[in-house]
């Protein structure tokens, strides 16, 4: 009988790490205010399917946060500034193209993603005045949206990861994926020309479960 020869594989996995995101607006925005970036989560699920030994398609289905701080920078109300913690339900496609040997290879990912908006909370600290003082308060609430918040998010992904086979179908993998949007999160007033665009670099640690498929004879 002639030995079998592997045919396409599926694979399902889970993943979960951290994200640091900034935000790139126009000049159009008050002189006065910065943008830093901030830490969030990324959990998510992903599968691929594995057409050779070095092209796979994957996708992911994650929860990610996509969080920035506006500082403000004038003399005594230096201290005001605003956290803005985004949670966003993303979706990104991915070329997979690996290289290396059985047990451990490398990963060079690009494509494209599509996201929602799904929650925006704000925390952080702003001031008032009387005729004597300067004061601060803190505050930490939910944000509600509005018209002027572009829920949908699109744009291009493209990372690399490294992935070791601890058996013939359960893999570890590290991966690190930068995401860029396409669409500002901000519509603005289109005189004004507003626009403000997420990155987001994701760090994340997962394990993965190679399905075992029937082998041609």
């Amino acid at each position: 009988m002639l030995q079998g020869v592997a045919v396409a594989q599926w694979s399902v996995g889970v993943h979960g790490g951290l994200t640091l995101t900034g935000v790139e607006r126009s000049q159009a925005g008050r002189i006065d205010e910065t943008y830093e970036n901030l830490k969030g989560f990324d959990a998510g699920i992903d599968g691929s399917y594995a057409f050779n030994s070095w092209f796979s398609l994957r996708a992911h289905l994650d929860v990610m946060q996509r969080n920035h701080r506006m500082q403000r920078h004038l003399n005594y109300i230096h201290p005001v500034h605003t956290d803005h913690v985004n949670t966003y339900l993303t979706l990104p496609l991915m070329a997979d193209f690996s290289f290396g040997t059985q047990r451990l290879r490398g990963h060079l990912l690009v494509g494209g993603y599509c996201a929602y908006w799904l929650n925006h909370r704000i925390k952080g600290t702003t001031y008032g005045m009387t005729d004597y003082e300067v004061f601060f308060n803190q505050f930490d609430e939910k944000s509600p949206f509005s018209s002027s918040d572009r829920r949908v998010d699109l744009g291009t992904v493209a990372g690399v990861g490294l992935s070791y086979g601890i058996t013939d179908y359960i893999y570890l993998s590290l991966n690190a994926m930068y995401y860029y949007s396409l669409l500002s999160f901000r519509k603005g007033y289109p005189a004004l020309k507003d626009y403000r665009y997420l990155s987001t670099a994701s760090f994340t640690f997962g394990i993965s479960y190679k399905i075992p498929q029937t082998e041609q004879q």
